[in-house]
């Protein structure tokens, strides 16, 4: 809300003066308004993309100083630029979506807490602490998950000060975790003026929906409301499952090696690293399953992006593990290796760059060669994005008389519409539900090109009986990616009457 609001003022200032509220970008009135004004939504994503990725270089830069306040400078470095590079999370970061932000805000929050705790009571780490756990609520209520770190940071400190009592060490924590949360409410209170004005009315919006989401399936948009007899949740597991399958297709080799070694963290040699070591191996690892939990569980989509906090967590322990692993072998083989070691060093984040970078420009598009070559995801990408749809926009633009001319298309707002001169209409998925053939066709015949998202549509099932009817013509023109079929474009006038009655039949 804050980047988009920064860029509409960076680049469209004048669009307070016109009376038209608020633009609800979901409805549909963004790009109208600022068409209408002489103005490109494209420009706007761009400048907004391009804050985003400010604030998250600059969040990368307070994880690492957190985290070399924890560990020596150059194990923190290397952890932070080998997490930095994993290629989903460099992709999503570049996407104009919450998790990048939630993941590094957690984070922040996370380290600058233990900090606190472990090393240094200065009240700064717990104000920033409670501040970036405010943002992180604030920008996705998912991150909510972070409380179990919370509690286990909390459970190591007691522990510790056992020696005083464990009932005094309790209470003396649970006043700090008091505290924080104190800074969390004024925060998430301070940053967001709708609950300046309207409290109430903003926490159920929220947190409405995001137990709708989690209990029901869906949005109170959908639902309606909260009914506690038909809450329920994914409890078998399968969820769970499929979200660690896909964190493994989407993390390469390197950090799955990493990680392991990340398990013989608590056990280091040097004895001034086994505390803050013990600390970052808890507060990392119980932050990754926590939220392949929260969102295995829930009743709505899991998508990928979802437990990007995960992936941040376990890209951080994969490079402390990788650089613990390395120094071992220095210190058994003598300090003559130490060049070995800094080579080992820089081979690895480099073969981590280039795991990301070979996939350029999406990143996120990247699979591991293990789990491919074992026939995941063999067929179709494993949860595509809506690339590979401007493709499509760019071949219709060279076409004559494409700005007069009108294209159905399977995720057709930003993806193909900001890309392409004609007008864009959006293939809603209901079209093809069996109540909806006559909005189909007429859809179909108004357009004059129609375009399939192969990568998505052809991997779901219920859009068996469309696609087959389309296979009895050839598409105009099919663009492939990474091995796989991304996008077919079909010509209208090329249907003959029988394909179109198969339609309207739906």
């Amino acid at each position: 809300m804050w980047i988009i609001s920064i860029a509409m003022l960076i680049y469209f200032p004048e669009f307070r003066g016109f009376g038209q509220g608020y633009l609800d970008y979901e409805k549909g009135r963004l790009d109208p308004f600022m068409y209408e004004h002489g103005y490109d939504p494209l420009v706007l994503l761009q400048i907004a993309r391009v804050l985003q990725v400010l604030l998250v270089a600059v969040l990368f830069l307070l994880l690492y100083y957190f985290l070399q306040k924890l560990i020596p400078k150059l194990p923190a470095a290397f952890a932070v630029l080998i997490a930095s590079f994993d290629p989903f999370f460099l992709g999503q970061s570049r996407l104009l979506d919450h998790e990048a932000m939630v993941s590094l805000f957690v984070l922040v929050s996370l380290l600058a807490f233990g900090l606190y705790l472990s090393q240094e009571r200065k009240f700064i780490f717990l104000l920033i602490s409670g501040v970036a756990a405010a943002l992180a609520q604030l920008t996705k209520s998912s991150a909510i998950a972070m409380l179990a770190a919370i509690g286990v940071l909390l459970l190591i400190q007691i522990f510790r000060e056992r020696q005083r009592g464990y009932l005094k060490a309790f209470i003396d924590n649970a006043k700090i975790f008091i505290l924080w949360f104190v800074i969390l409410v004024a925060g998430y209170f301070l940053f967001w003026p709708g609950m300046w004005v309207a409290p109430g009315k903003m926490l159920y919006q929220v947190y409405g929906n995001a137990f709708s989401y989690a209990f029901q399936g869906a949005r109170l948009t959908v639902t309606e409301e909260l009914e506690v007899s038909r809450f329920s949740l994914n409890t078998s597991l399968i969820g769970i499952w499929e979200l660690a399958k896909i964190l493994l297709s989407r993390t390469t080799p390197l950090t799955w090696l990493g990680i392991l070694f990340g398990f013989a963290l608590p056990f280091t040699p040097r004895s001034e690293l086994v505390r803050p070591n013990r600390q970052l191996f808890a507060l990392l690892l119980t932050t990754a399953i926590a939220f392949i939990l929260l969102i295995g569980i829930a009743q709505g989509r899991n998508s990928p992006h979802y437990i990007l906090s995960s992936y941040l967590s376990l890209n951080l322990l994969a490079g402390l593990g990788w650089f613990h692993v390395l120094e071992w072998l220095v210190d058994r083989f003598g300090r003559g290796a130490r060049r070995l070691h800094y080579a080992g060093l820089f081979l690895l984040l480099f073969f981590q760059v280039w795991s990301a970078v070979s996939y350029f420009p999406y990143y996120f598009t990247y699979r591991n060669p293990i789990t491919y070559s074992m026939g995941v995801n063999k067929d179709f990408p494993q949860f595509p994005y809506g690339e590979g749809l401007e493709f499509a926009a760019h071949y219709l633009a060279e076409l004559p008389d494409a700005k007069d001319s009108t294209a159905l298309v399977y995720y057709s707002r930003g993806c193909f519409s900001y890309f392409y001169p004609g007008t864009s209409t959006s293939f809603r998925p209901y079209y093809i539900d069996g109540e909806h053939a006559e909005d189909l066709l007429n859809f179909v015949q108004s357009a004059d090109y129609l375009v399939v998202y192969y990568a998505n549509q052809g991997q779901l099932e219920k859009y068996g009986p469309y696609l087959n009817i389309l296979s009895t013509v050839e598409p105009m023109h099919v663009i492939w990616m990474d091995g796989y079929e991304y996008v077919r474009i079909y010509q209208v006038d090329t249907f003959p009457p029988e394909l179109l009655q198969a339609l309207a039949d739906l």
